[in-house]
């Protein structure tokens, strides 16, 4: 046998004659190296396993949504302006998802010690991005990991302006198996012609998981935090406009046919929910107006003068010539938006709303952001004149000024804020009239009160009982004024008096028919919501008060249980159909345990904090018995952290969510006729703490995970299990929907995510953590 040296001379011998080689392979050179490293004895040295690729693409991205954020957000940190997602055949695993935007893209040296190095200081060098001096966004380095978390093969495009040619990289994730060295694998990089200027393009083939619509909305939400929903109506192509930040869009599509399908976007997730859209001019002759629109209250475009001479409208400005404002209006009111939406929608207003201005197509600070006050509409809600929600927070938006001949608007000498003068303060003064007068209209339409010293607007359409009171004054004032011999108003018996007294009469009776139907209409409502509701309340006491008997008998139960085993301890058989009685006198009486402290809970109303470890326990007890009998395994809970506490919530509303999902699961299990498994994973985020509920069940289609959480859908029906089925529940469909109630009340979310490995459905609630 050889000794080392010989060994490390003979190799040495080889990497020689290949580095002779006109044309030498480097993987042959690499490897030639790594055995000579691995024959010192004086020396070790680290090597990786290929299979740390795989591991770590798991543990760094547990779930295919945070994946995609992750490479959105490495967009935003190349300083793209727009991102695009395409969905193509992804309904179900093996599709393609390519993620395409405009940012600087990477030239070589970038790709090969940035993307192509494990573990790069990159963004801890360089933590602010180069063009627009954006905060880098994504975590270090776990752009790779997720593109290998999403699917099998990896193709980048990458593009610089100061290069001819595109770089294109291709990677086969499934090449990193274990048991190789990892720097053994070679990946492809070649020069191709470019498709853009700039930016790039990763392509991710054969997806480990399908995505539906729910799925794909999600990733929007996780990557609010870059939205900077201030479109301006046109923009700068020069090449000083690089410098200020133009805003970060992302766009979700689905190909289908040749054509892109928008999933979601800024207007579907954010702009749909506004209540109106505000947009003022000041014209080229001084001029300005206003104008709004309301999908919600049914009110189309229309335009409204205002001057400068507040009692004057076509009173001209003075200094303001081509101003154009813009901006979606809400007001933080459950009734007005989803739980969620508003919940989503609020926290990204409180960060980033209010008025920007833009003067020729660049942004100029401090306007608009998080504190600036310039427009004086938070001032004016402490001085609470006028009584419309109108701060900043309640608004997107944005004014653009342009300086056609004269610089009317200088900008101080470091370009952070404009020199006050007359024209700024005409610029104030119609930007925060147009925007209160547009506020007060909306309130109007909604029937609110606008301002402090006004009395209610006229609705839109009057109630019934105020059209009774309004026709009751006309009579009174009629009769009034007719037995006033001074007032100028005298009617007397003409027949002209006599047609007014009818006429007003006539307006009385007919509003006194309405007032009559409408309430008939609201008894009848209400008589059907307080039988409901007593049918329930009765239920729910026939129930407390069955499950109170019931504790009354268990004692019995087993000092009889005991009896019969003593009496019959010699017969096997006897004694393994005791021992089954006694499972499940058990585990009615764990069920009853539960549903009396959950009844009992009722009666007390205050809400607390709720930690996920000590609910999920409690189920976990009550469902044991129950789970033996049913013969399903129900895995070890998994915690992810400590602490996992939410809002404060109402107790006995835990026991309502997990009872459902888990007799939802039994009847998937049944259905499915697999053996039974359920696991719960419960963790946290920034923002929430969740619980994960899964299950090896049938399954839910792609195209019903939304569907599901609709009043009355439902798998099951009575025809789908005989009368004699004690394992079958006819499900109402009411279930979800209730479940999905209870979530969104408290700001959360129920949503069906990827199932874990080894199940085939898990659903994910969300709670605002305490």
């Amino acid at each position: 046998m050889n000794t080392v040296d010989e060994q490390i001379s003979a190799i040495k011998k080889q990497l020689s004659q290949e580095l002779s080689k006109a044309a030498s392979d480097n993987n042959k050179i690499i490897e030639l190296t790594n055995a000579i490293t691995s024959l010192d004895e004086n020396q070790i040295r680290f090597s990786v396993d290929a299979g740390l690729i795989t591991r770590l693409g798991k543990e760094l991205v547990g779930r295919q949504e945070t994946a995609v954020s992750e490479l959105v957000k490495n967009s935003y940190d190349a300083d793209s302006r727009e991102v695009q997602l395409i969905f193509e055949n992804s309904w179900q695993k093996g599709g393609t998802l390519t993620i395409s935007d405009d940012g600087l893209g990477m030239n070589r040296d970038q790709l090969i010690n940035g993307f192509m190095r494990l573990s790069s200081s990159q963004k801890i060098h360089n933590p602010i991005s180069e063009r627009y001096k954006r905060i880098r966004a994504g975590k270090k380095g776990i752009g790779r990991f997720a593109a290998q978390r999403l699917g099998k093969k990896l193709t980048i495009i990458t593009q610089v302006l100061s290069s001819d040619l595109a770089i294109k990289l291709t990677i086969d994730w499934d090449e990193f198996e274990t048991d190789r060295d990892l720097s053994s694998i070679t990946n492809s990089i070649e020069m191709v012609p470019k498709s853009k200027p700039e930016g790039t393009d990763l392509i991710i083939e054969g997806l480990r998981e399908g995505w539906s619509d729910a799925t794909i909305k999600r990733i929007f939400r996780y990557t609010s935090e870059l939205l900077q929903p201030f479109p301006l109506s046109k923009t700068r192509k020069d090449e000083d406009s690089k410098k200020d930040d133009p805003g970060f869009k992302s766009t979700y599509f689905r190909r289908e046919g040749g054509m892109l399908i928008p999933i979601i976007d800024e207007e579907e997730a954010i702009y749909k929910h506004a209540i109106a859209e505000i947009e003022g001019y000041i014209l080229g002759d001084g001029q300005g107006c206003w104008s709004l629109k309301s999908d919600k209250l049914d009110f189309p475009e229309e335009v409204f003068l205002i001057g400068k001479d507040r009692n004057i409208e076509d009173s001209k400005f003075l200094h303001l010539r081509n101003v154009h404002f813009k901006c979606y209006y809400f007001i933080w009111d459950p009734s007005l938006l989803p739980p969620q939406s508003l919940t989503f929608i609020r926290d990204i207003a409180n960060d980033k709303g209010g008025i920007r201005i833009y003067r020729n197509g660049f942004r100029v600070l401090p306007y608009g952001e998080r504190g600036n006050d310039w427009t004086r509409l938070d001032e004016s809600v402490r001085k609470r004149q006028i009584l419309t929600p109108h701060a900043n927070n309640s608004f997107f938006g944005f004014v653009e000024l342009t300086d056609l001949v004269d610089n009317v608007y200088e900008e101080t000498s470091s370009r952070e804020g404009i020199i006050e003068s007359t024209a700024f303060d005409e610029l104030v003064d119609f930007t925060y009239r147009s925007i209160v007068s547009a506020t007060i209209k909306v309130a109007e339409l909604r029937g609110r009160k606008g301002k402090a010293a006004q009395k209610d607007f006229s609705r839109v359409e009057k109630s019934p009982s105020e059209k009774v009171d309004e026709a009751i004054n006309k009579i009174k004032d009629f009769v009034e004024n007719s037995a006033d011999p001074d007032s100028s108003h005298t009617h007397n018996d003409s027949s002209g008096g006599r047609e007014k007294f009818k006429e007003a009469f006539e307006e009385f009776s007919q509003a006194r028919e309405e007032e009559k139907e409408q309430f008939e209409k609201e008894k009848s409502k209400y008589i059907d919501e307080i039988n409901m509701l007593r049918v329930l309340a009765g239920l729910g006491l026939v129930i407390g008060e069955f499950v109170h008997e019931v504790q009354r008998f268990l004692p019995g139960f087993d000092a009889e249980i005991n009896f019969l085993k003593s009496l019959l301890k010699d017969n096997p058989e006897a004694l393994t159909r005791i021992d089954l009685l006694d499972t499940n006198i058990k585990a009615f009486t764990a069920y009853t345990s539960y549903f009396d402290k959950a009844i009992s809970r009722n009666v007390v109303r205050e809400l607390e904090n709720i930690e996920l470890r000590d609910v999920v326990k409690d189920f976990q007890r009550v469902i044991e018995n129950d789970l033996t009998r049913a013969k399903i395994v129900f895995e070890k809970p998994e915690f992810v952290d400590y602490d996992l506490f939410t809002v404060p919530m109402h107790p006995s509303e835990w026991a309502s969510i997990l009872f459902n999902l888990y007799t939802n699961s039994k009847k998937a299990i049944i259905r499915s006729k697999n053996p039974g498994r359920m696991k719960i994973r419960c963790g946290k985020n920034e923002k929430n703490v969740y619980l994960e509920f899964s299950d090896n069940g049938d399954g839910i289609p792609k195209n019903n995970e939304e569907v599901i959480f609709n009043a009355f859908y439902t798998t099951t029906s009575a025809a789908n299990h005989s009368s004699t089925d004690s394992d079958s529940l006819v499900g109402t469909g009411l279930g979800l929907k209730i479940l999905k109630d209870i979530v969104e009340a408290y700001g959360g979310e129920i949503f069906v995510v990827d199932a874990s490995e080894g199940f085939s459905t898990t659903m994910r609630i969300e709670i605002p953590k305490k």
